[in-house]
């Protein structure tokens, strides 16, 4: 996961962690600079084992990519959670459970329509297991092969804060993976801070240069 706005939230993300039904460890790449010292503080009483990484600048949620290419030869999948977000005990092993190789799988995944010119035409996956053309990083389960493809990471850098978008082009077309609905379930904490509304013109952008680049959804 990676922090920036939220880090007196922290507290509440490792308690959701410390009460999963497996063992879990947390790496958090932390893009405010700032913060380091309290986030350092706050991990000091960590319930689970956690590594962090503080950046010396905001590169965006994109970040996470990098997290998870350290990983990538220790572990055959990668789960992540937004620091908005909460979860029952249950949620990194409904995760496990539908992960399957070279595939992504999480909780907001959506279907282009017909015939998409837009990022905004699209609808919500709601069965577990449903094909999907987009998922969300936050809730997500990967293979953590495609980390560590040096391709991935040749992503735009006008377009790291939409890293969701490349993710999904990326798996699904370049590399052929499935996408799909995951069994996991979370809510997020309405909080006023999420950076979202203030993408909507890239993420329009970004999707009509991936369909250029023969992203075939809709």
């Amino acid at each position: 996961m990676c922090t920036w706005q939220r880090i007196e939230r922290l507290p509440r993300t490792l308690e959701l962690l410390a009460a999963q039904e497996v063992s879990v460890a947390l790496y958090i790449w932390n893009n405010n600079r700032r913060e380091a010292d309290r986030l350092d503080a706050l991990l000091a009483h960590s319930p689970v084992p956690v590594q962090s990484v503080h950046s010396s600048r905001n590169i965006g949620s994109f970040a996470r990519f990098y997290l998870a290419r350290d990983l990538s030869d220790r572990h055959d999948a990668v789960v992540f959670v937004d620091d908005d977000q909460d979860f029952g005990p249950s949620m990194v092993a409904d995760q496990l459970s539908s992960f399957a190789p070279g595939s992504l799988a999480g909780w907001w995944a959506f279907t282009y329509r017909l015939g998409a010119r837009s990022y905004a035409e699209r609808d919500r996956v709601e069965t577990p297991f449903e094909r999907a053309d987009y998922v969300g990083v936050g809730g997500m389960i990967a293979d953590s092969a495609v980390f560590a493809d040096p391709e991935l990471f040749r992503c735009p850098r006008r377009y790291w804060f939409v890293d969701d978008i490349w993710l999904s082009f990326y798996a699904g077309h370049a590399r052929g993976w499935p996408l799909r609905r995951s069994l996991a379930d979370f809510t997020f904490d309405p909080d006023g801070l999420d950076v979202d509304a203030t993408l909507t013109m890239t993420k329009i952008r970004m999707f009509r240069y991936l369909k250029r680049r023969g992203w075939a959804v809709g």
